[in-house]
């Protein structure tokens, strides 16, 4: 499965919210890597919720998504904060 493009992400940024409450992941950024999205985790929450969001999101657009969780040691580069007034898949 290829990379979603951030088009696409853009496009679908109202079911990557909603179906990202459900996961305890919010604050979602594009990364500048392909596919890829920064977003903040739950407390409470674990790797599990991660892979979970990922394996949904990625079936629902048809194209993979992987996602990296803000915290201590990681560095990644946001690209820019995805909103959540677009429409859905």
């Amino acid at each position: 499965m290829r990379p979603a493009t951030a088009e696409k992400l853009r496009a679908n940024a109202a079911t990557i919210h909603q179906l990202g409450h459900r996961y305890g992941l919010h604050s979602f950024a594009l990364s500048a890597e392909p596919g890829e999205l920064v977003a903040t985790l739950d407390q409470g929450r674990s790797y599990f919720d991660v892979t979970g969001f990922e394996t949904d999101l990625s079936s629902i657009l048809g194209a993979a998504v992987e996602v990296v969780p803000r915290g201590p040691g990681v560095d990644v580069e946001e690209t820019e904060p995805l909103g959540n007034l677009r429409g859905a898949a």
